[in-house]
């Protein structure tokens, strides 16, 4: 049988029986969900742009005096080299009597900037070759004669002093030519000096020829024969013949010279500034000198450097670069370890930083160039 109530409509929010009243909830009172606001995260991406800036900043800055300080060793380099070349000659000079290029030598050191160790000594001892080589006059008795009295008596000639005397412009023009036909560009640079040094218009046209020729065929001859520590005076060289004319060829020869020197300066101080010059040698030129073996021992004790310190990610990428200049049984067995310590291990490599080798690990020479 159907009672009336339960046809009739039912309220949901009828008490039920034997319950709590419902509470009905308003969908906007809701409480938002929790975490920081837009304004938050936009502070904080500002923040950590900023210390990035930072970073590169002073990044840059550590290049920029690293580079300084380079550059100004390499300078003092090629001065120390002139000068040493310069004053190994003077004793020769000294002994062959060779006044001349004494005095150009002598004059050229006295306007360096500090001045040079020991020119005075060098100047007295020149001074005394000087004297000693001047001819002793024996005076030759002659008869006594009675004065005349309308005639008077002349005053004696004045001697001749060491800057009076006359060259032979010419004979030196012409010993300098047959020096360059003889590649002989040492002694033609030498004989050329002591013209400019006498006088700088004689021939001037022919004398810079010879000059540019002289100045760029020694620094040639220097960059492809000549030892390591001949490099620096081939550079001086070659700066010089630009005041003569156009250098031609020498000016690439001069740029891989001056990188391979900045490479040696860094070569156990810093792999990743000596890895950069030297890959960038090999790039242009890998059969330069020796740097390809240079690049490749360099990438090995770079590796050997990280795995001292249980850092065996970035030591394994190390090795790899090595196996990438030259191939190495020993290496490959380094790389091979590298990457399974790594595979078992968390690294945090940073490949930027400089590292210094543990005292206590033993890690083979690096870089040693040949004469």
């Amino acid at each position: 049988m159907v009672l009336p109530d339960d046809t009739q409509p039912r309220s949901p929010f009828k008490t039920p029986a034997r319950g709590q009243p419902p509470v009905y909830v308003d969908p906007l009172d809701e409480p938002t969900a929790g975490g920081p606001g837009c304004l938050v995260w936009s502070l904080i991406g500002v923040v950590v742009v900023g210390f990035a800036g930072l970073i590169i900043a002073l990044a840059a800055l550590a290049g920029w005096t690293s580079g300084q300080r380079i550059a100004q060793m390499n300078a003092t380099a090629t001065q120390n080299a002139v000068i040493n070349e310069q004053i190994s000659r003077l004793p020769g000079d000294m002994a062959g009597g060779n006044l001349i290029l004494l005095q150009a030598r002598l004059q050229y050191l006295a306007t360096l900037t500090p001045g040079v160790p020991g020119l005075d000594g060098f100047m007295q001892t020149a001074t005394a070759v000087y004297l000693t080589s001047q001819p002793t006059i024996t005076p030759t008795p002659s008869p006594t004669a009675t004065p005349s009295p309308t005639r008077a008596v002349e005053p004696p000639a004045p001697a001749a002093t060491a800057s009076g005397r006359s060259l032979d412009m010419a004979g030196l023009l012409q010993e300098a030519r047959q020096s360059v036909s003889l590649n002989d560009w040492a002694a033609a640079i030498e004989t050329l000096d002591v013209i400019l040094a006498a006088d700088s218009s004689y021939e001037a046209a022919a004398v810079r020829s010879l000059m540019l020729q002289s100045l760029t065929g020694r620094a040639l001859q220097l960059y492809r024969t000549g030892s390591v520590g001949d490099l620096a005076e081939a550079n001086l060289l070659s700066d010089r013949a630009e005041q003569f004319g156009d250098i031609g060829e020498l000016s690439y020869e001069r740029y891989i010279a001056t990188l391979y020197l900045d490479a040696l300066n860094t070569i156990g101080a810093n792999y990743p500034a000596a890895i950069n010059a030297l890959r960038e040698i090999y790039r242009q030129a890998p059969n330069y000198r020796d740097v390809t073996q240079l690049l490749f021992n360099q990438y090995v004790a770079y590796g050997d450097a990280w795995a001292a310190q249980t850092e065996f990610c970035p030591a394994a990428a190390q090795y790899q670069g090595a196996l990438g200049i030259l191939s190495s049984a020993e290496v490959s067995g380094k790389l091979s370890n590298a990457q399974t310590m790594c595979a078992q291990a968390t690294p945090i490599p940073s490949p930027d930083a400089v590292l210094t080798p543990d005292p206590a690990q033993t890690i083979a020479p690096v870089g040693q160039v040949g004469g």
